[in-house]
């Protein structure tokens, strides 16, 4: 079950999942909202609560939930009616499943997973991607003295405690689990991953030309995201009249529109903003690019763990890639395929870009290698597929020998 993942759309971990657990002979049922968190189109008509139809071989069920943006009551809203469709139509659908996954964001939607798997006597499986609500006061979105801090912290040491597995995107949570009341030893890391049959046809980098390089970010804009900071490293190349570098930023959310009036005040001639692409569009993008560059808060939540999309697409690009992130663990360190810096520092990232420039095209080439080969050995969806099948067996085996 899903709320924001949606098949090929911008955010697809739980369908990418699902075809590597159908082409392993797994029967997949994947719940999700039809009102798209990022682009807030309802596939919906007015009248439908809910559509079920197949997709590559996956049964989606599409819920009818209330529309909204940013991050107010209305989004609130969207999660409690999550809540109610996803337990009125699972009654209609007539079919027991053997296991169910229910994810931590937002956190209703796991908990009705777990409503379904005990009325059915299934194993329930939780996928912690951010530790809800603890990732909201972090972020600043939510104070500990706010009561629904305590019902979401409630819920969550519940569903750590009655699931027979964890699933988390993120490599440090054992501690949190411990001190939540529950069993490190559920827990299963099983991280975001690349299916590379989307960069099959994409051309490989030549290390560019000294004089002409493309810096490109893709993602969002949303409260965790630090694009402004990398707004204020072109400014710094812009202000030398440096004309080497140009960054193209591509992307949608709520703080999109502080970038660009920053640009326009600043009269940046070296930054170009894009709206937001399909999933699919990004390998052809990312062609167009020389390095590519992820930028997040200084935020505690990340002693969790690094759980990034885009460091993953960008490493698959055979592009070098600079971090700006206080990680403990990261792919790029790991793989020598690029620059880690603190966030938050515009002169951090300017300095990292002037180190890559100095380089020969044939070390940024093979900068760019390291993280392909890295990522296809590491994050490959056919290897991450393949622990989820056995995570999952796991868990009914687990949960049958309780009986």
């Amino acid at each position: 079950m899903s709320a924001y993942d949606q098949p090929l759309g911008k955010s697809s971990r739980t369908y990418d999942f699902s075809i590597q657990l159908s082409n392993m002979g797994h029967e997949v049922t994947m719940f999700t909202n039809s009102y798209c968190h990022w682009s807030h189109i309802d596939i919906l008509g007015g009248k439908e609560r809910s559509k079920i139809e197949e997709i590559n071989g996956i049964k989606v069920v599409w819920l009818k939930t209330y529309p909204y943006s940013g991050n107010g009551l209305k989004r609130g809203i969207n999660m409690i009616t999550n809540v109610f469709r996803s337990l009125q139509v699972e009654k209609t659908i007539n079919q027991k499943p053997d296991i169910i996954i229910g994810p931590s964001v937002p956190i209703g939607t796991g908990w009705a997973a777990f409503r379904i798997a005990k009325k059915y006597n299934i194993p329930f499986v939780y996928e912690v991607r951010d530790v809800w609500p603890i990732a909201l006061v972090d972020d600043g979105g939510l104070s500990k003295n706010n009561p629904i801090y305590f019902i979401f912290r409630l819920i969550e040491k519940t569903l750590y405690k009655q699931s027979v597995k964890i699933s988390s995107t993120l490599r440090f949570l054992q501690k949190h689990v411990k001190e939540s009341g529950s069993d490190p030893e559920k827990i299963e890391w099983i991280p975001n991953g690349v299916d590379f049959s989307r960069f099959n046809n994409c051309a490989k980098y030549n290390g560019g030309d000294k004089n002409a390089i493309k810096v490109m970010y893709i993602g969002g804009f949303g409260q965790a995201h630090d694009v402004i900071t990398l707004v204020k490293c072109a400014k710094l190349f812009n202000d030398k009249k440096d004309t080497r570098f140009n960054f193209t930023i591509i992307g949608d959310g709520p703080k999109k529109g502080e970038c660009v009036e920053f640009s326009i005040r600043h009269k940046l001639l070296n930054i170009e903003f894009r709206d937001s692409v399909e999933k699919s569009e990004i390998p052809k993008l990312q062609e167009k690019s020389d390095i590519l560059i992820a930028c997040v808060l200084d935020s505690k939540i990340y002693r969790f763990g690094l759980n990034l999309n885009k460091v993953y697409d960008y490493m698959a690009s055979a592009r070098p890639v600079i971090l700006s992130a206080e990680v403990v663990d990261n792919p790029i360190t790991k793989s020598k395929s690029g620059y880690v810096v603190k966030p938050e520092n515009p002169l951090l990232i300017y300095n990292a870009l002037c180190e890559y420039i100095d380089l020969t095209p044939n070390e940024r080439k093979a900068m760019g290698e390291n993280g392909f080969n890295y990522v296809k050995n590491h994050f490959n969806m056919k290897i991450l597929g393949e622990k989820m099948s056995k995570t999952l067996i796991d868990a009914v085996n687990i949960f049958n020998n309780r009986k």
